[in-house]
């Protein structure tokens, strides 16, 4: 309890909100042709997996949560920082003005998206029914302050990955 009362707001302070009241970007990004996408390139490429290649073309700049929206694992999720080209397959989410978008990503990891997948032969995430979905969030200064340190521990685990796979 102490960590929390200096680290953190109150949990009670926190409200209920629909996901597309905490955006400003809520949409699918648009089809790119296999062959223009490349193992090297400028831009990477996130389609409904994550990161697909690169590209030299960008259709989004700035921070994003990426959900996966089609196939086996629709519902994981990917951040991007910067330009990036997003397909189709992934959903962008951009945060409004009074809210964080790396926390917004945080909230949406742990939702476990893909329960809301339509069932059929390709399981998908409509948008429409997403954004409907509801959260529990501070305060913008409270959710950076969290998204800051939870992006800390993401670091930390990035690191030792990549220290296990030199040692091997």
């Amino acid at each position: 309890m102490q960590f929390r009362s200096q680290r953190f707001f109150c949990v009670f302070s926190w409200e209920q909100r629909k996901l597309g009241e905490l955006t400003i970007e809520f949409k699918s990004g648009k089809g790119i042709k296999a062959n223009e996408i490349e193992a090297r390139g400028t831009y990477p490429v996130y389609g409904g997996n994550g990161l697909r290649g690169y590209a030299e073309q960008y259709n989004h700049d700035g921070e994003y949560a990426l959900i996966g929206r089609q196939g086996a694992l629709c519902g994981n999720m990917t951040f991007s920082m910067g330009k990036a080209y997003f397909t189709e397959h992934a959903v962008a989410v951009k945060a409004n003005e009074i809210n964080d978008t790396k926390f917004l990503y945080y909230i949406l990891c742990n939702m476990n998206l893909g329960q809301y997948s339509g069932q059929s032969a390709q399981p998908g995430l409509a948008v429409n029914k997403l954004i409907a979905l509801k959260a529990f969030v501070p305060g913008k200064q409270e959710q950076l302050k969290i998204s800051s340190y939870l992006g800390a521990f993401d670091n930390l685990i990035t690191l030792h990955q990549r220290m296990q796979k030199s040692a091997f």
